[in-house]
């Protein structure tokens, strides 16, 4: 058996004396086990029970309820416990029909050989490891599905928000350019200070450049730098000067 598993094994038989006789047996694999005397004590004890019950034990010719029916019975009440019926040859016909309900994992004929035994109960204990297991690693596939689902969903929905809120700079940077080219067509303002000035005997061409040029500097600074917050790329000064 795996390690970490801890079995119980549900015995249940009418026969004391079969019932304690399996007990020692399964005892010598090291597996706890429970004796029942009788299938309403067995389900009782399985309703009421904190263990997780691995495997049940049952005799077939029990007085009250046959084991075909009380397995079919426990079934209902913990489906991935091994079920092992104990019977004579005189009850095959029986158990076949149980065995195919899927009632019945296996039947085990008297007398039996208690190592031949041990071996059934070892090679059961181990199907249930394996039954366990395989419900655990599709828990975890269905749940880490989830969590990559909604992973999925989440960066859509960022990626759907980003890219709303590139075409709104982008529509930002678009309305900035038009004023900014609306600015420098509409300029006239600075003729009509030069002509003033000339009339005043005040215009100098010299200094009149150097101050539009300081002007026009330091609106292109501030644009630049407001283009730059809103995550777009403007030329370095010496670029634009080339291209100018």
């Amino acid at each position: 058996m795996t390690e970490g598993f801890d079995h119980t094994i549900l015995i249940v038989d009418d026969e004391k004396n079969i019932g304690k006789a399996l007990e020692r047996l399964i005892k010598r694999i090291g597996v706890r086990s429970f004796y029942a005397a009788s299938a309403p004590q067995a389900l009782d004890f399985i309703q009421k029970s904190e263990s997780i019950i691995s495997m049940i034990l049952s005799d077939q010719r029990m007085p009250g309820m046959e084991g075909t029916e009380f397995l079919e019975k426990a079934r209902a009440i913990t489906p991935d416990t091994v079920r092992f019926l104990i019977t004579g040859y005189a009850d095959i016909n029986a158990v076949a029909g149980a065995v195919n309900r899927g009632a019945v994992h296996r039947f085990i004929t008297k007398p039996w050989n208690n190592d031949d035994l041990l071996e059934m109960i070892k090679s059961g204990l181990q199907h249930y490891e394996l039954l366990v297991e395989n419900k655990n690693l599709f828990a975890l596939a269905k749940k880490q599905n989830a969590r990559l689902y909604n992973l999925s969903q989440e960066l859509k929905q960022k990626a759907s928000e980003h890219k709303r809120e590139i075409v709104q700079k982008e529509k930002q940077i678009i309305q900035l350019t038009k004023r900014l080219e609306k600015g420098v067509c509409e300029a006239d303002y600075i003729k009509n200070i030069e002509k003033i000035l000339e009339e005043n005997q005040m215009f100098d061409t010299k200094k009149m450049g150097l101050c539009y040029a300081a002007v026009m500097e330091i609106f292109f600074s501030k644009f630049k730098d407001l283009a730059a917050r809103n995550g777009f790329f403007m030329p370095a000064d010496n670029e634009l000067s080339t291209k100018m």
